[in-house]
């Protein structure tokens, strides 16, 4: 059995090595293919909303004489027809209510899917998501093999298992990986089967908005009253057993979190941020009906709201954040706030990468649920002896090459490469 286990994974290495030699010959011809072009087409496929982090480098491609970037919004196929259905209607909406050019690849009473050669035609293609079988296979990187593809990690990239954020079919593939920092580089570098030679370092662009000075954000939150201090709960999705990766307390903390709520009713106010996935998986665990009842409560206790949306605004406007996610380790330490993680006991040098233990270090880390309650009150009378070690943090590791956004750092190489 072992034999033949190691025979197919030879086959495989093989298989995806001539890929990726055929595929870098087609990465040149693309590329002399642009060279001289008045207009080039750009196609951002997007699948969540909650994980866009291209709104920077769409903006700027729309303001530069040379693109013209369409965003195109493709089905999420792994978790069923209503789930699918749900999140290009949340997707498509947001980039409608943002004015941005966006089509949907399905049609809803036809069942029909686009035909994005035929009715796009990209001359370069941005990846929001790397996994074969997540997205619907007419959009994966396979069926583009003479159009330029480039890929930006949905997340932050924190975690220790290096294959699947480093080293999936599509990383290899991709003419250009858009890498967040020289320590990322250095893992696809030593996973990736191509060795990371497609891999630049830009900056993360889903970070941008924190740069920018002129973005004014809204108040999202429920009391628009300042004095009750602000403190998202987001918890993560991986609540089933034989997960890939484990980083979930929210069965430990579903009802506390609750508690906490009314207990300091007149001091805090709350806003449930779930990942994405995790209402699906609550569906299977606990039945729609229980599911949907927890989710309708955060709106309706006085202080707490259920946020499901784009969180940049949340994040700016927000005094904390409890969390036991994965790139929202990183991500919100641009906002320079008081965070604190909700440990499960689990060892985190083994779930996380050297990067993200580094971030982890200006942390405060709840293994109770008396610290979590201490997190609490140390944020409402205001003490926070970790500032001045993530503010250091945020300088030394947190900023983008060449002092300016990710996504002009995006922009000018693809520019560079065209001419």
């Amino acid at each position: 059995m072992k034999i033949i286990q190691k025979l197919r994974e030879i086959k495989r290495r093989f298989v995806l090595y001539c890929k990726i030699l055929i595929q870098e010959k087609r990465h040149k011809s693309n590329l002399k293919k642009l060279r001289g072009k008045e207009s080039i087409k750009v196609a951002f496929f997007a699948i969540h909303s909650s994980v866009w982090k291209y709104d920077y480098l769409y903006r700027l491609m729309c303001e530069h004489p040379l693109f013209d970037p369409v965003i195109v919004v493709c089905p999420a196929v792994n978790y069923g027809e209503e789930n699918m259905l749900r999140e290009m209607d949340k997707c498509y909406n947001m980039f409608v209510s943002r004015g941005y050019n966006v089509i949907r690849t399905y049609d809803t009473e036809s069942k029909e899917y686009l035909n994005i050669k035929k009715d796009v035609n990209p001359d370069i293609i941005f990846y929001t998501n790397p996994y074969k079988g997540l997205i619907d296979d007419r959009y994966y990187i396979t069926k583009f093999g003479d159009v330029l593809t480039c890929y930006v990690s949905y997340n932050y990239g924190n975690s220790s298992l290096y294959s699947m954020f480093h080293n999936l079919e599509l990383h290899n593939l991709v003419w250009r990986i858009y890498s967040e920092t020289e320590s990322h580089k250095k893992y696809s570098i030593k996973h990736a089967f191509n060795k990371g030679v497609n891999v630049v370092v830009s900056g993360y662009p889903g970070t941008d908005v924190f740069f920018d000075s002129s973005y004014v954000f809204g108040n999202v939150w429920k009391i628009k009253d300042t004095a009750l201090k602000r403190i998202i709960w987001a918890p993560h999705h991986t609540v089933e057993e034989n997960e890939n990766i484990c980083y979930s307390c929210f069965m430990k903390y579903a009802q506390f979190m609750f508690d906490i709520a009314g207990k300091y009713q007149n001091q805090i106010q709350i806003a449930f941020k779930p990942h994405p996935l995790l209402r699906v998986k609550l569906n299977r665990l606990w039945g729609e009906s229980k599911t949907t009842e927890y989710y309708e409560n955060w709106n309706r206790i006085p202080n707490g709201m259920l946020f499901e949306n784009d969180y940049v605004d949340l994040f700016l406007s927000s005094d904390a954040m409890i969390h036991d996610c994965g790139s929202f380790i990183t991500e919100y330490l641009y906002t320079c706030k008081p965070v604190l993680r909700t440990d499960n006991g689990r060892d985190l040098e083994s779930e996380f990468n050297p990067f993200a233990l580094e971030c982890l270090s200006v942390y405060y880390h709840a293994k109770s649920k008396a610290d979590v309650e201490d997190f609490i009150v140390d944020v409402i009378i205001g003490k926070d002896s970790l500032k001045e070690k993530r503010n250091n943090f945020f300088k030394n590791k947190l900023l983008p090459p060449n002092g300016q956004m990710a996504s002009q750092n995006i922009l000018d190489d693809i520019v560079k490469c065209i001419n």
